[in-house]
């Protein structure tokens, strides 16, 4: 499907809001209630939802729909616990997404890795699929630390986990994987040739 530049613009506006999520809740809190927050986040799901569905028609909508139905459903326990909830549920439906794909033909990481390398081998099938269960791994740790936050920490704190140590831990492994990957593809290629 060709996207239109207003849809590209509201998708990126979109991507940015669930990015910066956390400082704007904590800022927001002070202007106005948690009720108008949480309103306003639901809406942003559904309509990062709409998008997905839309250009992909997939299953990344229906988990955005879901996280917007979680997120009405906890506003009836209380609307301050709903907010600091979405990001236990982002990490959850990842960590789903991510192990759901390790029964499909082909993992996330590897569909990633093809896009640079159409004619992955099989050691690098391997790899991604090692590379999709430490992800895994990864969103299944900062979910359960972004519900501890949600529970038990202060605002300060859980937008400090939230809305930046995540995004660091996030952007270290991202950024780590690269030589471990170079690193275990040379010591590949020399078992290769001395077994040649």
């Amino acid at each position: 499907m060709t996207w239109s530049v207003p849809n590209r613009i509201i998708t990126i506006v979109l991507a940015l809001l669930g990015i910066a999520y956390p400082v704007v809740v904590y800022f927001g809190l002070g202007v106005v209630s948690p009720r108008v927050i949480l309103i306003a986040a639901i809406t942003a799901v559904l309509l990062r939802a709409i998008m997905f569905f839309r250009a992909h028609k997939h299953g990344a909508g229906a988990i955005a729909c879901i996280i917007a139905l979680i997120l009405v459903l906890a506003g009836y326990a209380s609307d301050i616990l709903a907010l600091r909830f979405y990001p236990v549920i982002v990490s959850a439906a990842l960590a789903l997404v991510f192990t759901l794909s390790l029964f499909s033909a082909m993992p996330l990481i590897e569909r990633f890795a093809r896009i640079q390398t159409p004619d992955l081998d099989d050691y690098g099938v391997a790899y991604t699929r090692i590379l999709t269960k430490v992800w895994i791994g990864f969103f299944v740790i900062n979910g359960l630390i972004a519900f501890w936050t949600a529970l038990y920490a202060s605002i300060e704190a859980w937008t400090l986990y939230n809305g930046l140590i995540s995004y660091v831990l996030v952007a270290v492994l991202f950024v780590g994987e690269w030589p471990v990957r170079r690193i275990l593809k040379a010591r590949h290629q020399r078992h290769i040739t001395d077994h040649a």
